[in-house]
């Protein structure tokens, strides 16, 4: 029997899995496989990606040694409450106290798309607050943390309150071996969490460790810091297509430098799609012309400070002139011609601020604010408007940069759309970068200049695909990675590193191609999992209707019909729900009629990622009981079916047929696919897997040396997914163990 999470094959008797951890109902332990699917269901969950962190208190025992235990206790409960405060402030979910320990999930139940830059800033925070958290005569406190990022099997929620056992894998192991081994007030994580971060966090490099139970050594880094990013780094890379868009804001920025007249653009993209990269671009041009450039950024996790982006402005305003905000803001705002009841205002409305978060040079300010909340908010307001005018009187033009302003804090949206309606009559070019979704009113007037930007195109993706690589890709396999990532430049450079790092990309003739087995369909099923964790937030957001019309969708394929889900899930989809998946963009209708597709295929990856064993061995299944008695189903087709199932009986007979037919019209490449399926499926121990094996060798043997044959293997599987009107499975043949990603 094998464990319905992470399909491990288990001890007899076990209660939880050997290898994940999961608590194993006691109906799927010597259950038949025809009942998995109801142990998943018990079991219930999903598979997600998440950081994990341990921190451990240090010279526990030697305290309760040298102190009274009531101290020590008070001291250590002290402790605990601030790092468990650390874990709520940055959106963890604290899962148990161990001792004098605290194990945090970043990315369960809630996933956000920076949980690993959650984290580590998490983590850098503890160790502040400890250092800080001062006892009478004794030295403060430190702690050892360890950071892992990985795929978990997660249980299925059941309120609020932690769990044991909630979550189970390979990375909580990780980070708990990494916490042992970190010394007194250092920060460990592995190179996973690291580069999840995308250059936020300091690390340096304390080499590859092999840590108990794991069966490869793990890189460790420690965090000394959080990297302060004006704007996002090209990473050695020019900008790649954009050309119109680029152009738009060029002559924006020229009109505003010749007439001082302010404009407004707003970049609009999904995720990845290069809105920073694009608007970063822009910076040289605007020193060229002597126009001061201001970049600030807005937070998932900021959300809930207040004023944070005008805090946040104002100090990257004073770092520009090499000043502290505090005094910038008095030179601005305190010139001769103010009024000394507006100035007795607007110092009582930065002190107010001041209380509240730093505000450097203003935290000793003795002056008195404002009780009432609207005179604080009104004379705030008035304060920006202020700071504003005078920040383009006295250093002239700027172009203002306010990216992610779908996580700009409240307090700070007034101030914003006041800016907005007044940069007419400031030298200002203000340039707001968002993902698609509803917009504040002050964005969506005549005076702000929208640009949407899409993906790249095919060649443009090869273009960025040299880039990263180092070297020219090979034209099927650029437009292989063009049909996986539809062009956008975030998942072309994720996955191009990925099959990097995995070995999948090597020099042939100069060139670089992608090799290993071809039932991958040249790509490796493994999703990078910055890529994971960045659409897993937009697949967690969704309701629990939506979710598992989406879950079972990706099991049927890029295009599904709706009759089709209806009949795997029980009942039809209530109505709205894909209508309102297709409005959170992630799947479009084809022609208004009852087929539906992925809006991109490694949506589709994600969601199918996410599904547990059992349940997508359930899934494929009954969609392949539902295909064999369908007139004109291809073979192969309910073949990858149930391989993916995991049925060995009924897939290696069917496989079998497959190749032959393939064989008979010339297609080697997919004939060698089915034999090598039918090999792996029958197992080693079956005498049949050898001649397999020789018969996809045969195969391939009669196989052109160009890589041309994936470029028509692709153009195949297109037409066969516009002939059927639901593309095959998930995995183009799958294990008999099942995999968690999709091809």
């Amino acid at each position: 029997m094998r464990c319905p999470a992470c399909d491990t094959l288990l001890r007899a008797g076990a209660k939880y899995c050997d290898q994940c951890g999961a608590r194993l109902a006691a109906a799927s332990v010597g259950a038949s496989p025809g009942k998995e699917a109801a142990a998943a269901s018990v079991f219930g969950g999903d598979r997600r990606v998440v950081t994990a962190l341990f921190a451990d208190l240090v010279d526990y025992v030697r305290m309760l040694g040298e102190h009274d235990a009531e101290d020590v206790k008070q001291r250590v409960d002290a402790a605990l409450a601030t790092l468990d405060a650390a874990v709520g402030r940055f959106g963890g979910r604290r899962e148990k106290f161990i001792g004098d320990a605290v194990f945090a999930v970043f990315g369960y139940p809630n996933v956000h798309d920076d949980d690993a830059l959650r984290a580590g800033l998490c983590a850098l925070a503890m160790r502040t607050a400890l250092a800080e958290l001062e006892a009478e005569g004794q030295q403060p406190l430190k702690v050892r943390i360890g950071l892992a990022t990985g795929e978990v099997v997660a249980a299925a929620r059941n309120g609020d309150e932690p769990s044991d056992g909630a979550v189970s894998g390979p990375a909580v192991a990780i980070a708990a071996r990494i916490q042992g081994l970190a010394a007194p007030g250092e920060i460990l994580a592995d190179r996973a969490t690291v580069d999840a971060t995308r250059g936020r966090l300091v690390a340096e490099d304390r080499g590859a460790t092999r840590l108990r139970g794991h069966p490869v050594p793990v890189q460790l880094l420690a965090l000394t810091g959080e990297r302060v990013v004006r704007q996002p780094a090209s990473r050695g890379t020019r900008l790649v297509g954009r050309t119109d868009e680029r152009q738009r804001l060029a002559a924006m920025l020229e009109s505003c430098a010749a007439t001082g007249v302010g404009r407004v653009a707003l970049v609009v993209g999904e995720a990845g799609i290069g809105k920073s990269r694009l608007i970063a671009d822009l910076e040289r041009e605007a020193r060229a012309a002597r126009v001061h450039w201001t970049w600030t950024d807005n937070v998932s996790y900021g959300t809930g400070e207040p004023y944070r982006f005008l805090r946040a402005f104002a100090q990257a305003v004073a770092d520009e002139e090499r000043t502290d905000s505090g005094s910038l803001a008095r030179q601005l705002l305190f010139s001769a011609d103010l009024d000394p009841a507006a100035a007795r205002r607007i110092a009582g409305a930065i002190a107010a601020m001041a209380r509240e978060a730093s505000f450097s040079g203003w935290e000793a300010e003795a002056v008195l604010a404002p009780t009432d909340p609207a005179d604080v908010a009104a004379a705030i307001l008035e304060a920006v408007r202020r700071y504003m005018f005078r920040l383009g009187q006295v250093l002239g033009p700027r172009v203002i940069v306010i990216d992610d302003v779908h996580w700009a804090d409240p307090s700070s949206k007034p101030a914003l759309g006041d800016l907005v309606r007044a940069v007419s009559g400031l030298p200002f070019m203000l340039i707001f970068g968002t993902r698609p979704g509803r917009l504040p009113a002050w964005l969506e007037t005549p005076a702000v200049e929208r640009i949407e930007l899409g993906g790249l195109s095919a060649d443009e993706t090869r273009d960025l695909a040299r880039q990263v690589a180092g070297s020219e890709l090979a034209v099927p396999d650029a437009n292989t990675l063009h049909e996986r990532t539809r062009g956008n430049p975030l998942f072309v450079a994720e996955t191009v590193r990925a099959l990097l790092d995995d070995g999948s990309l090597a020099i042939r003739g100069g060139r670089l191609v992608l090799v290993g087995d071809p039932s991958t369909a040249t790509l490796p099923l493994t999703l990078p999992l910055t890529l994971r964790a960045l659409l897993g937030a937009r697949l967690d957001a969704l309701s629990q209707p939506a979710r598992e019309v989406l879950d079972v969708a990706a099991v049927i394929g890029m295009t599904f019909r709706v009759d089709t889900l209806a009949q795997l899930i029980g009942h039809p989809p209530q109505p709205g729900v894909l209508d309102g998946l297709a409005e959170a963009a992630l799947v479009v209708s084809h022609d208004d009629g009852p087929t539906w597709r992925f809006a991109h295929p490694l949506i589709r990856e994600t969601a199918y990622a996410g599904l547990l064993t059992a349940r997508r061995r359930a899934l494929h299944g009954e969609l392949a009981d539902r295909l064999a008695v369908e007139p004109r189903v291809a073979i192969a087709r309910i073949a990858r079916h149930r391989a993916a199932a995991g049925d060995a009986v009924r897939a290696v007979p069917l496989l079998e047929r497959a190749a032959r037919e393939a064989l008979a019209i010339g297609a080697t490449a997919e004939a060698a696919e089915f034999w090598r399926a039918a090999a792996r499926l029958a197992g080693d121990a079956d005498p049949r897997a050898a001649d397999f094996l020789r018969a996809a060798d045969v195969s391939e043997a009669t196989l052109p040396a160009d890589a041309s044959d994936r470029q028509a293997l692709a153009a195949a599987d297109t037409a066969d997914d516009a002939d059927d009107a639901e593309s095959s499975s998930s995995a183009p043949i799958m294990s008999a163990g099942g995999s968690s990603g999709a091809s």
